[in-house]
């Protein structure tokens, strides 16, 4: 029986946006950045790390075009999470897009999710000189 690894990069439950509401109150704060075929929202969160929601409407494709995109962006994240600013939540709506793969949504992710900290942080220390 092989041990179980430490440096597992898992998507449970810490790591999920869920419900209508949360999502909701990440719209309304209007702070978003897009990427490629990703828009994405965030808001400071309580918790210390990233949880991502994902939002794929039909226009993407099917069920099964709409699930696989959802795993390369699943992917994405696990595996650059420790890359990014911590601290956010994330609600990424996927537009319509051929498809590309997990590197190119970890390039895209990364981007917005620097911007989206770039905002907050202007928003908490208004007299921060900007950085170039």
């Amino acid at each position: 029986m092989t041990e179980p690894r430490t440096d597992r990069r898992d998507f449970g439950r810490r790591w999920r946006l869920t419900g209508r509401r949360r999502f909701s109150e990440i719209h309304a704060t209007k702070v978003r950045r897009e990427s490629g075929p990703l828009l994405v929202y965030g808001m400071p969160n309580d918790v210390g790390h990233l949880r991502l929601g994902l939002s794929v409407g039909r226009r993407v494709g099917n069920a099964v075009a709409r699930q696989k995109v959802k795993r390369r962006i699943r992917e994405a994240f696990r595996h650059h999470r420790g890359d990014w600013p911590s601290g956010y939540d994330l609600l990424v709506v996927v537009r319509p897009h051929p498809g590309i793969p997990p590197t190119e949504y970890a390039d895209h992710l990364g981007r917005t999710i620097e911007g989206i900290h770039q905002t907050w942080r202007r928003r908490t220390n208004p007299n921060e000189p900007e950085s170039a």
